[in-house]
C-alpha cells in the first residue's frame, strides 16, 4: 500500500520569517520539541515556544487529537527552572522531568562551603484537570537531612498502576548515589521503601513485570553488572569491566520473557544488540543487530499488547533500527517517502496503530509527522522551527579527510547557497562539544546560521568521538590539546588544500569542549586562524579536573578521560598560554553553569586582558550550559555575528 503524506499542523504559534533569515531566526528556540503521544493514541504532548509581547519562554501544551483542541498546562521562561523531559505514565498523567540551577552549603571539616548544584525536580500533569503536582509531600521530605538534588529520577512508571511509580533517591542523609528505591504514591504523596540502598550501587533497572532485576556496581575503575534471578530472587554477578575497556556491557531492557536481557556490547570494534538467556549457565550472547559502519544505541522498542522487542532507538548515523519484519518494512516505506532525512520512528500506541516519526537532516530542521498504520499514512503534526524552511537552508556534503597520522576522519561541510565552486570562502570549524559526543546527519542550527552569513563550515568527528566503535573511541582518551586538536587543524588544512577555503580567512568556533578547541587551537597554532570563540568552554584543564575530584571517592573518571597528573593538565590548559595567543577572542558564557563553571571564561578573560589581547567577554544571565534562555541565545548569535563581521567578514 502506498504511504500518504498530508499536513494536519496542531503547532503554528508563529509566523514564517521572511528572507534574508537574520541571526534570530536560527536563535529562537524551537517552535515544538518533545513531541510524545499518549499510550492510547488520544493526546499529543510537546514542549511549544511562547513568544507573546508580555511572555516569552516554552510551555508544555497539550492537544486532544479527536478534535485539535489545544491547552498549555505548564510554562517557564527559561530563567527560573527548565523542562528536560516529558513522559507519559498512563492516558492522562504525563511526567515532566525540570531542573533549575542553585546552591548549596555543605561543612568540611570546620568550613562551611557554597557549592553549585543542578537540582533536578519532578512534575506531575493531569491533562484532564489540569492539575500539576509534585511526587513529594513536604513531611516526607523533611526525612532527609540534606535535601537531595536529584528528585527526578523514575526507574519505571508502573503504566498499569494508576497510583504508583518507582523512583530513586539517595540515603536518608541526602548525600551519595541515588541507589534508595521507592514506591511513590503520586496521588497523595507517600512513598515506601522497595529497595534498601547498597554499597557502591550507582543504578538499578526493572524487568517488564515491574521488578528491580539490574544493579551497577562500581569500585575503583571496576564496573559489575548483577542481575537478580527471576526464580530465586538471588544477586549474581554476571559480568564486569574496566571503565572505558572494549570489555564494556549495557544492559538495554529485558524481553517479556523475564529471562532474556537485551545488552550492548562490542562487535568487530562496534556496539551491537545481543540477547542473553540468563537461565542457561554459559550466559550465551546472541547477535540481535548489527550495523556495519556504527554503534547501534537508543532505548528498546516495546510491543505491550504482543509482549515483544520491535527494535532499538538507531545507529548513530541512521534512524530507527527495527528487527520485527513488519515493522522494518514499515521503517523502509517511511524512508522512501522520506528520503535524505533520518527519520525515527517512536512512541507506539498500544496497539501498534499509531506512532509518531521525527524527520531530521541537514537542510530539514525537524518535522514530526503522526503515522497510522490502518490506513498507513504520515500526518505532518509540527515544524521544530517554522521559519526555517528547507528552500531557506545551505546545501551540506561529507567532506571525508586524512589526519596527518592517517587517521580517516568523518566530517560534515556546510556551504553557503548559491556559492560558485571556485571562490574560496571565509570558514569556520565548528568541533562539537563533549567531547563523547558527534555530528551525525541531522540539522544544526549554527551550521546553517555560519552558512547564512557567507560562511564555509566544517564539523568533524575528531578522534574520541562516540559512535565509530570502540578504537575511534579509545583514541580520544587523555588526548585533549594533542591529536584531538591536530584533527581539527587538519580538516582546515584539507579544505584549504581542496580550494575551499580561504588560508587568510578561517576562525575556531566551539561551545563546551568545542569552547575549550576554540581556545587551545590559537594557543597551539597563534599564527592560523584569524580570530576565535568559546561559548561556555573550559578554560583550565587542571582545574576542571581538580574540582570534580570531590564527587568520586575512589577512582575519578574525569581523570581516566582528560589525565590525572598537574604538569601535563596544565600545559594542555589554553589559560596559562595567552601570551602565545594573537587572534581576538570572543568568550561568552552562562553564570549559571554548572557543566562548566563561568570562572573559566571569567579568568580567561581577565588573563587576556592583562596580557593586552583583544578579548571581549559576555556573561548571560540566568543561562546554563545548552543556551536554553532564547533571550540569551539571541544575545549570543548577536554577538558572533558582529565578533564575525569585524574579523572575517567576505
Amino acid at each position: 500500500m502506498r504511504l500518504l503524506i498530508f499536513a494536519l499542523l496542531f503547532f503554528t504559534l508563529t509566523a514564517s520569517a521572511q528572507n534574508p533569515l537574520s541571526y534570530n531566526d536560527f536563535a529562537q528556540l524551537p517552535d515544538a520539541s518533545r513531541l510524545t503521544l499518549s499510550p492510547d493514541g488520544k493526546t499529543l504532548a510537546a514542549v511549544v515556544r511562547v513568544a507573546l509581547p508580555d511572555q516569552q519562554g516554552v510551555a508544555v501544551q497539550v492537544t486532544k487529537l479527536s478534535s485539535g483542541e489545544r491547552e498549555f498546562m505548564l510554562f517557564t521562561d527559561n530563567s527560573q527552572y527548565f523542562i528536560d523531559w516529558l513522559r507519559w505514565k498512563d492516558e492522562r498523567t504525563l511526567l515532566v522531568g525540570s531542573f533549575y540551577p542553585s546552591q548549596r552549603d555543605s561543612r568540611i571539616g570546620w568550613s562551611q562551603v557554597r557549592y553549585n548544584t543542578r537540582e533536578g525536580r519532578l512534575l506531575i500533569i493531569d491533562t484532564h484537570t489540569g492539575e500539576v503536582t509534585t511526587p513529594f509531600s513536604t513531611a516526607f521530605l523533611r526525612r532527609f537531612t540534606l535535601l537531595p538534588s536529584g528528585l527526578n529520577h523514575v526507574i519505571d512508571t508502573l503504566p498499569d498502576d494508576p497510583e504508583h511509580i518507582l523512583m530513586a533517591l539517595p540515603n536518608q542523609t541526602g548525600t551519595g548515589p541515588s541507589n534508595v528505591i521507592y514506591r511513590v504514591n503520586i496521588r497523595n504523596q507517600s512513598a515506601r521503601i522497595v529497595q534498601r540502598p547498597e554499597n557502591r550501587i550507582v543504578g538499578w533497572a526493572t524487568d517488564r513485570q515491574h521488578n528491580i532485576r539490574v544493579a551497577l556496581h562500581a569500585r575503583d575503575d571496576i564496573v559489575t553488572l548483577r542481575i537478580k534471578d527471576a526464580k530465586t530472587n538471588r544477586w549474581r554477578d554476571l559480568w564486569s569491566y574496566e571503565i572505558f575497556s572494549d570489555d564494556e556491557i549495557t544492559p538495554m531492557g529485558f524481553g517479556y520473557d523475564p529471562n532474556i536481557l537485551y545488552i550492548t556490547a562490542y562487535h568487530n570494534d562496534l556496539k551491537a544488540l545481543y540477547s542473553v538467556d540468563l537461565s542457561e549457565p554459559e550466559l550465551t550472547k546472541t547477535l540481535v543487530h548489527a550495523d556495519p559502519n556504527f554503534d547501534v544505541g537508543g532505548g528498546l522498542i516495546y510491543d505491550r499488547k504482543g509482549q515483544r522487542v520491535l527494535g532499538i532507538g538507531g545507529s548513530y548515523d541512521g534512524g530507527t533500527l527495527f528487527f520485527d519484519n513488519e515493522f522494518k518494512a514499515l521503517q523502509t516505506r517511511i524512508d522512501t517517502a522520506l528520503p535524505h532525512t533520518r527519520n525515527f520512528v517512536y512512541s507506539l500506541t498500544d496497539d501498534l496503530n499509531q506512532f509518531l516519526v521525527y524527520s531530521t537532516g541537514h537542510q530539514e530542521s525537524g518535522t514530526y509527522y503522526l503515522g497510522t498504520r490502518e490506513p498507513l499514512a504520515l500526518n505532518a503534526v509540527a515544524y521544530s522551527y517554522n521559519a526555517l524552511e528547507p528552500a531557506h537552508l545551505s546545501p551540506v556534503q561529507e567532506f571525508p579527510y586524512k589526519t596527518r597520522d592517517g587517521l580517516d576522519v568523518q566530517a560534515w561541510l556546510t556551504r553557503p547557497a548559491n556559492t560558485d565552486a571556485d571562490v574560496k570562502l571565509p570558514t569556520l570549524m565548528f568541533p562539537h562539544g563533549g567531547p563523547h559526543s558527534r555530528d551525525a546527519g541531522a540539522f544544526d542550527y549554527w551550521a546553517q546560521y555560519f552558512a547564512s552569513k557567507g560562511y564555509a563550515v566544517l564539523q568533524m568527528n575528531f578522534r574520541g568521538s562516540t559512535g565509530q566503535g570502540y578504537s575511534f573511541f579509545r583514541a580520544g582518551l587523555q588526548n585533549w590539546g594533542r591529536e584531538m586538536q591536530d584533527d581539527i587543524e587538519d580538516g582546515a588544512r584539507a579544505l584549504i588544500k581542496a580550494g575551499i577555503a580561504d588560508p587568510e580567512k578561517i576562525c575556531i568556533v566551539g561551545a563546551s569542549y568545542g569552547g575549550y578547541a576554540a581556545l587551545m587551537g590559537i594557543v597551539k597554532t597563534p599564527d592560523f586562524y584569524q580570530c576565535a570563540i568559546s561559548v561556555n568552554g573550559v578554560s583550565d584543564v587542571f582545574e576542571l579536573v581538580r574540582s570534580n575530584r570531590q564527587f568520586w571517592s575512589t577512582y575519578n573518571v574525569v581523570e581516566a578521560q582528560i589525565g590525572r597528573f598537574g604538569r601535563e593538565l596544565r600545559q594542555i590548559s589554553p589559560i596559562n598560554f595567552v601570551d602565545d595567543i594573537k587572534a581576538p577572542v570572543l568568550l561568552i558564557h552562562g553564570d549559571s553553569d554548572r557543566q562548566v563553571e563561568p570562572a573559566h571564561s571569567q579568568r580567561m578573560h581577565a588573563a587576556l586582558q592583562r596580557a593586552g589581547k583583544d578579548v571581549t567577554y559576555i556573561e548571560l544571565p540566568a543561562e546554563d550550559h545548552y543556551l536554553s534562555n532564547e533571550a540569551n541565545r539571541m544575545a549570543t548569535f548577536k554577538a558572533m555575528d558582529e565578533f564575525l563581521d569585524r574579523h572575517l567578514a567576505r
